[in-house]
């Protein structure tokens, strides 16, 4: 068995990253323009879609009593993305290599210590130029790529379906289960065929270009991140403020706390939902700019499977009541202002009724 398996691990950084300031990290970048794609060839993927992709050392793993040489790439996107990529070669490798690759609790230690390591390294690097907000979560995600024929390869279909839902004993898994993961998928020639699962991808091709597949594999992974990412937020701004307008409604009518934390709370909540529409729709760009049938389907497979639509809509659903509710504590300002300035106005004629009195009795 030839091949290769690559294990993703996707993190976000939270901020925009500049172009220059990638290139400017690494050297050994890859270059896309080099890379044949032969299944079938893009007219065009514009460049904002691509991310830059670094080739770092190299080191050594010992699998199925075999010394593999394990490859380090890091692919940067501009919408904030870290992508690692951990890429173990099969070559005359036996199924007991591939599902120790897939499924072993040493190499799941051995590439997420290394994967840390990397993005330890490329923090630092962004660091030296731009602050990086710690993101708790992360994506991990399997690719496998085989270089073989549809028809060979479907022999062991219960092997691919486990590949697909990472599970190490596929062999018990039932026949309608194993037809059901295993139908989320494409093929371009009759040789060719491209599986999408929820832990994993599969792609089996002779010929040996994994690029674009492997990019929309990790596209897709971005994607789910950075909607994990909002929704998280979204909740959370949610709580913070669902009590809001009576807590800032306690603050009292003659005051000026109201009006100042009324203010900044209106300020927090526009600024926020004018950069989740503005990132949704980075995150948008990076995938539509394609026009490229075959790609679009594929990732199209990846959004069935990863639920993106549903996922998309609960953060908007969030992001429009965060909306609705910074509108209330607007109005709430502009009445509290105008009832303050009604209180003045009456302030100013008391005292005038005063001065005059007092100029009366003298």
């Amino acid at each position: 068995m030839e091949g290769e398996v690559i294990k993703l691990y996707i993190y976000d950084t939270g901020v925009s990253l500049p172009r220059e300031l990638i290139r400017s990290m690494y050297k050994n970048q890859e270059d896309f323009s080099k890379i044949e794609y032969n299944t079938p060839t893009p007219e065009e993927i514009p460049q904002f879609t691509l991310p830059t992709v670094f080739n770092l050392r190299s080191t050594e793993q010992t699998v199925a009593n075999t010394k593999l040489n394990v490859r380090i790439q890091v692919a940067i996107y501009e919408i904030g993305t870290v992508s690692i990529r951990i890429i173990f070669p099969l070559e005359h490798a036996t199924e007991e290599m591939l599902a120790e690759l897939a499924f072993s609790d040493k190499i799941e230690s051995f590439s997420k210590q290394l994967a840390e390591k990397t993005k330890a390294r490329v923090e630092a690097e962004i660091r030296k130029q731009i602050e990086v907000k710690e993101e708790q979560l992360m994506e991990m995600y399997n690719f496998y790529f085989i270089n073989d024929t549809k028809d060979q390869a479907m022999k062991n279909k219960s092997l691919i379906a486990g590949l697909l839902v990472n599970e190490p004993d596929a062999s018990k898994m039932d026949s309608n289960y194993i037809s059901d993961v295993l139908s989320k998928s494409i093929s371009y020639y009759n040789d060719d065929v491209f599986f999408v699962g929820w832990e994993g991808a599969v792609l089996v091709d002779l010929l040996k270009s994994i690029d674009y597949e492997l990019l929309m594999a990790e596209i897709a992974n971005i994607q789910l991140l950075k909607l994990r990412i909002y929704k998280q937020m979204t909740s959370s701004m949610l709580l913070a403020t669902s009590k809001s307008v009576e807590e800032l409604d306690r603050q009292g009518f003659f005051t000026r706390i109201f009006s100042n934390k009324a203010i900044a709370m209106h300020t927090r909540l526009s600024l926020f939902s004018d950069n989740l529409n503005e990132m949704l729709n980075r995150i948008d760009n990076t995938v539509f700019g394609l026009g490229e049938w075959y790609l679009s389907r594929i990732y199209a497979l990846f959004s069935s499977v990863f639920r993106l639509d549903e996922l998309r809509k609960t953060v908007e659903q969030d992001a429009a009541k965060i909306s609705a509710r910074s509108s209330i504590i607007n109005g709430k300002i502009a009445e509290k202002r105008n009832d303050e300035l009604e209180l003045i106005v009456i302030l100013l004629i008391v005292l005038e009724v005063i001065l005059e009195t007092a100029y009366l009795v003298k």
